[in-house]
């Protein structure tokens, strides 16, 4: 990444944010949302990823870190390179991991063509 500037998340377009998020995505194999969400946000702000050890449940829509990062997931879905599982009953939870096709495009580094941009990303 082009060593982002404090508050990146939220002044990028939201496919420049899923191309830069997207290989945080490739360990663990899957994990909850939420968490997933929570990890990336702490990365952004520290540089850092780890998975934390517990999640504050802020509404996608008060927190903008938090918005942003959800925002950015649905177009990595939409392109294939991850897949969202929803499972449970009267609670749902929300897994999300990645794809072969997500696997590949980071090996072939081609996530830039599959989220529909062309040009080089920001570097702040």
């Amino acid at each position: 990444m082009n060593n982002p500037q404090p508050g990146w998340l939220t002044t990028w377009p939201v496919a420049e944010v899923a191309a830069a998020i997207l290989p945080l995505f490739s360990y663990p194999a899957s994990q909850k949302e939420a968490s997933a969400i929570a990890s990336i946000i702490s990365w952004s702000k520290t540089g850092e990823y780890k998975k934390p050890l517990g999640f504050r449940d802020k509404s996608r829509f008060e927190d903008p870190d938090t918005r942003a990062i959800a925002e950015a997931i649905r177009p990595l879905e939409r392109a294939g390179l991850i897949m969202r599982d929803v499972n449970g009953g009267d609670v749902c939870w929300v897994d999300v991991g990645m794809t072969r096709l997500g696997r590949d495009a980071l090996a072939t580094n081609s996530v830039r063509r599959y989220l529909g941009l062309r040009d080089a990303p920001p570097t702040a």
